[in-house]
């Protein structure tokens, strides 16, 4: 994802993960077994229940090309904080993550698959932001071997609103990205008003979860694109999205596709470029957007948001 100057998200407010270096979790557990699963404020029962929905999800998301890695990995589960009643799940395969996934509790009992993603670095990766901000002059390089001096929490309202909350050493109070690292140019008041956006955010007219027993059965993939080398959003009317198949025809027939999204209270522009598409047999549609890689390696990460999360804070082109 890029963004014009700077972006801001508000939140349920997660666990404060607080990071030293590292992150230290709220809770974590699990690792593609569900006898070591260990979360705050769930029963024994509850907590075999989530490992086994995100068990399912991982496996049927194994079955597609770009998560074969996933195939026999293990995970661990984080809870993303207090009264959230969302979790954070790190895929591993020979000890390195190769994805990742949201998971969250529904009102009315079972869970939501808030979105889910690959590639060598996933959402609210540590060393992400690490380096991030040694790149842009928050802490000093190579800080990691020595007295931390910075903390961090996760903060996540849904795939487009999910930052780091950071508290330098001088008590001033940063958000970062939680897929890049970038400084974002908020305030707590902006970041309160966007999660609050979320919450009240009128229903997409198409559903908002895989289903706990759906599987994937429509698929498409492209090649990447640079998100930059047409500005349709500038010149261009946006398609037209009453239901989900005005915006997957034109991704199946390879057209070049961009999300833009303006965000708190216009500071920040965001943009991906449309790389795919999975359908779930529930007709949830989670779209493959792509984030370019931190480190510049051309190895870029992609992430799977949902249709129905995006729909109400952006707007589609085509060029």
């Amino acid at each position: 994802m890029r963004f014009r100057q700077a972006k801001k998200l508000a939140v349920l407010f997660t666990c404060c993960a607080m990071l030293s270096g590292s992150v230290s979790a709220a809770t974590v557990f699990a690792s593609g077994t569900t006898d070591s699963v260990r979360l705050s404020a769930q029963t024994p029962e509850d907590q075999k229940r989530l490992a086994n929905q995100v068990q399912a999800w991982i496996d049927e998301l194994a079955k597609q090309p770009p998560f074969a890695a996933w195939s026999g990995a293990e995970f661990t589960i984080e809870a993303l904080g207090p009264g959230t009643h969302a979790w954070y799940v790190v895929i591993t395969a020979g000890g390195r993550p190769v994805g990742y996934m949201i998971v969250n509790a529904k009102e009315s009992g079972g869970y939501e698959l808030g979105e889910y993603g690959t590639g060598k670095r996933p959402l609210f990766d540590v060393e992400t932001l690490r380096l991030s901000l040694e790149g842009q002059g928050v802490i000093p390089e190579g800080e990691a071997n020595g007295k931390a001096t910075y903390q961090a929490s996760r903060l996540y309202a849904n795939g487009l609103f999910a930052v780091w909350r950071v508290v330098t050493a001088d008590h001033e109070v940063l958000y970062a990205d939680a897929a890049t690292g970038d400084i974002l140019p908020t305030t707590e008041v902006q970041w309160s008003r966007a999660a609050a956006s979320v919450e009240h955010a009128s229903g997409a007219p198409f559903p908002s979860s895989a289903g706990v027993r759906s599987h994937i059965y429509k698929v498409h993939s492209r090649q990447s694109f640079d998100v930059y080398a047409e500005l349709p959003w500038l010149s261009s009317s946006p398609i037209k999205v009453h239901n989900a198949s005005q915006l997957l025809k034109p991704i199946l027939s390879d057209q070049r596709l961009r999300y833009v999204a303006e965000l708190y209270d216009h500071t920040a522009t965001f943009m991906w470029g449309i790389v795919g598409y999975q359908q779930w047999s529930n007709d949830a549609v989670y779209l493959a957007l792509e984030e370019p890689d931190p480190e510049g390696s051309g190895l870029n990460a992609v992430r799977y948001l949902s249709l129905s999360s995006l729909y109400p804070f952006g707007l589609f082109y085509r060029s």
